[in-house]
């Protein structure tokens, strides 16, 4: 029977894997040869039983059919005790003897190991041979699709999170499942099997020594203490992890799963009250009555941050498959805890759950062998709804939280966007270890450059100057370069700048950006042509458009011509010493004389517009050119193949231009 200190095995993909294995196992008459192994794997025990299947290997002679589900059992062994590359060796022998045939959860679970080691190509290979021997389709398109999207994460790079393995924390045995046991969030206590651990012999599903509690001190800089054994009143011979702490981190729940005989007998939750600067002694937290259920088992506690609930995992009846995340409610009345409450659907699936941890704003995280995720054991978070114990659907956690290893047991530090999760990957140190991981904050940068509009050359001397939203504003002075380096912009997260080039002899310009969404670090570098001023001399600008043989703009869902002159509104305000003229133009259709007059009204209602939109009349001259100006002329026009193409020519004709008169307004 597997316990929930470390609460892997099995966990590490769907739950139809484990039912697969057990199937295996019972399906097929035991060998004689072969009961010690059978006995241990049944019961959990992988480290102990890939040892005595291989010595029932070594006897088998000419059975092939045995020694077939011999290669995939001790594969097994080596899969759910996470010993993966050695797990590949032997259900590749299980292919070679043609056992894989007729049962192809053998091509399954090699795709899992694959899958977990980051090799999602061949991983891919698998799953279709499992589906093409019979196996079904939609687990193996399912598991498809996680090597897919698990094969994207990496290439991307989903998340800002910045992992790290934590060196002072992690030995070469399990480390794992940290939780914070203070408020200031510089005490932790997590599992371990280091040699120190308590107890003598060999935890015969690991093949080390049995977890227990350990705790260290952790400064602001990130420095550990040597991790210490939290001492005789919680660690016993059996194993100790999955810990949690109330709010006032005055009472510590841990699991414990008693071991007598090399027998691992059910898991339960334990408590003890903190004493000074010791724990007393352990008491079991009744969770279950183990006088109508003595097999199910109960661990791996979380707290809500008020104390009125507490989650935990468990394979008890009445789950959704599997081991499920439970809940039992604190009743002040009667000082006592309520019954256990399955978390259902929405949370729990029929795959297995584990180390859950809710965070201070009430955020739900856990672990999950679900589809969907990148391979072993995935994160997920559900919020809060901020209701009792109701939760938004979970979703999984990106890339570097996640990987294709086991991923669990993550927890966010009491007071900051930081925390701890455990892992397998392959930076650890030795089998799991306790990684750090922190969202660093947003970090922006604006570096303007000013150059010449005609000559591309860089402009010195000019004025950058960018606004925040809320009215605070910087100025720099481009160097020598174009560059601009003596603004010191303080560029925020969630805001809005807008920004004004100016320098004599030119056009001033202005920009907009903002950092409102962004979820990544920015370099906003931004380059600024300013044309030089030049009297009575064309400028483009947007195209504006009439409507035919009116002055009226047209606006549709083609052309704006509002916005066009806009543009222009926006100029002049950047630039309050400019005069211009407006000089409308018409096609060549129509008398010369009514098009003057039509070109006239056009450049009048351009420059009704301006005035409306807060311009000086007296900086402002309508013109009207009528149709002595044309850009395409008629023999190009008539040269044209349909009647569309002519048409647009014809309207490039009616057109607006503006011209600089003067550069010296003064305001009345």
């Amino acid at each position: 029977m597997l316990n929930l200190i470390h609460g892997r095995s099995g966990a590490l993909s769907f739950a139809v894997t484990f039912v697969l294995s057990l199937f295996c196992l019972q399906g097929f008459a035991q060998n004689d040869i072969t009961a010690d192994a059978d006995a241990a794997f049944d019961r959990g025990g992988y480290f102990e039983a890939a040892k005595d299947y291989q010595v029932a290997y070594a006897k088998l002679k000419g059975d092939l059919e045995e020694k077939g589900r011999v290669c995939f059992l001790i594969g097994e062994c080596y899969r759910l005790g996470r010993a993966l590359p050695a797990s590949e060796e032997w259900y590749g022998r299980a292919i070679d003897l043609k056992w894989a045939a007729d049962h192809p959860e053998v091509f399954q679970n090699y795709g899992l190991v694959l899958m977990g080691q980051g090799e999602f190509d061949d991983a891919v290979d698998q799953f279709q041979k499992f589906k093409s021997n019979g196996g079904d389709a939609t687990v193996a398109d399912s598991f498809i699709s996680s090597c897919n999207n698990a094969a994207e994460s990496l290439i991307v790079g989903d998340s800002r999170f910045v992992v790290e393995a934590v060196v002072m924390a992690n030995s070469p045995s399990f480390d794992f499942a940290l939780t914070f046991a203070d408020k200031r969030g510089e005490e932790v206590i997590f599992a371990s099997s280091r040699s120190s651990s308590t107890g003598s012999g060999e935890d015969p599903i690991t093949g080390e020594s049995y977890m227990d509690l350990f705790s260290a001190e952790v400064d602001r800089k990130g420095k550990w203490s040597i991790p210490e054994p939290l001492g005789n009143t919680i660690n016993s011979p059996s194993n100790e992890g999955g810990v949690t702490l109330d709010s006032k981190f005055k009472t510590l729940y841990f699991t414990r799963c008693l071991v007598d005989k090399g027998d691992n007998f059910p898991c339960d939750i334990y408590r003890s009250e903190r004493v000074g600067t010791r724990w007393g002694a352990a008491e079991e937290l009744p969770v279950l009555n183990r006088m109508e259920d003595d097999s199910s088992q109960v661990g791996q506690p979380t707290m809500t941050p008020d104390d009125a609930y507490m989650v935990f995992v468990s394979d008890m009846q009445g789950g959704q498959g599997g081991r499920d995340l439970w809940y039992i409610e604190w009743n002040d009345a009667s000082s006592e805890w309520g019954s256990p409450m399955n978390m259902g659907p929405d949370v729990n699936s029929s795959s297995d759950e584990f180390f859950p941890h809710i965070r201070k704003n009430g955020d739900l995280y856990f672990a999950s062998g679900r589809p969907g995720g990148m391979g072993g054991l995935d994160i997920l978070k559900a919020t809060w709804t901020g209701n009792g114990m109701t939760f938004e659907a979970p979703e999984f956690m990106e890339y570097p939280i996640n990987t294709a290893s086991d991923d669990f047991a993550l927890v966010y530090h009491p007071k900051k966007e930081q925390g701890f999760l455990s892992s397998d990957r392959p930076e650890s140190k030795g089998k799991d270890d306790i990684f750090s991981f922190e969202m660093p904050p947003l970090e922006f940068d604006y570096v303007p450059y000013v150059y010449d509009y005609d000559t591309g050359m860089p402009i010195a001397g000019a004025t950058v100057t960018v606004t925040g939203n809320e009215g605070e504003s910087v100025t720099g002075t481009s160097d020598d370069e174009g560059g601009v380096e003596d603004g010191r912009w303080e560029i925020g997260a969630e805001s809005t700048y807008s920004v004004s080039i100016s320098m004599d002899g030119y056009i001033n310009a202005g920009d907009q950006f903002s950092t409102v969404g962004l979820s990544k670090s920015t370099n906003f570098i931004k380059e600024y042509l300013l044309r030089e001023v030049v009297t009575n001399e064309d400028y483009p600008m947007p195209l504006v458009q009439y409507e035919f043989a009116k002055a009226d703009l047209v606006v549709d869902e083609a052309v704006n011509s509002k916005d066009s002159l806009d543009y222009l509104v926006d100029l002049l305000d950047r630039n309050p010493k400019f005069v211009i003229s407006l000089e409308a133009h018409t096609d060549t259709r129509g008398g010369n004389q009514a098009n003057d007059a039509l070109s006239q009204r056009r450049a009048e209602t351009c420059v009704n517009y301006l005035v409306e939109r807060g311009i000086e009349t007296e900086r402002l001259q309508p013109l009207g050119r009528g149709e002595s100006m044309p850009l395409i002329s008629d023999a190009e026009i008539a040269a044209l193949a349909t009647d569309e193409e002519r048409e647009a020519a014809h309207q490039m004709n009616r057109r607006t231009v503006f011209r600089i008169t003067s550069f010296d307004y003064v305001p009345e």
